[in-house]
């Protein structure tokens, strides 16, 4: 569930707002609904991570890949004809990592947040 919050939450989000949406949606959503390190973690690191490739794609591929094999070159990646989809996996691994690690310290607020019981 976290997984389609965070997902559906950036992609409305990032129609009209900058990228850096991402992080405080990520984090409100985990701060709401994360379970465990892993499942904050993990949901918003794959949710950012699927939907910055899938926005990406619609990008590239209409363009038949110009943009994204010049940005290649500018990283000094090999001149391969698969070149442009090294750049979706560095896009979509930047965006998850930021998503993943807002989720995280969104679940972590909500623990420290957490008053114990004292009986």
């Amino acid at each position: 569930m976290l997984f389609l919050i965070i997902l559906i939450l950036c992609f409305a989000f990032q129609l009209f707002l900058p990228w850096w949406i991402i992080s405080p949606l990520a984090f409100g959503a985990a701060f709401w609904q994360g379970k465990s390190f892993w499942h904050a973690f993990g949901a918003g690191f794959f949710a950012v991570f699927f939907l910055w490739i899938a926005v990406a794609l619609s990008y590239t591929i209409p363009n038949g890949n110009i943009l994204a094999n010049r940005i290649g070159s500018l990283l000094n990646l090999p001149e391969t004809s698969a070149n442009w989809f090294i750049v979706l996996l560095i896009t979509g691994f930047v965006g998850g990592l930021t998503g993943g690690l807002c989720s995280l310290a969104g679940y972590y607020l909500r623990q420290a947040l957490v008053i114990p019981d004292k009986r």
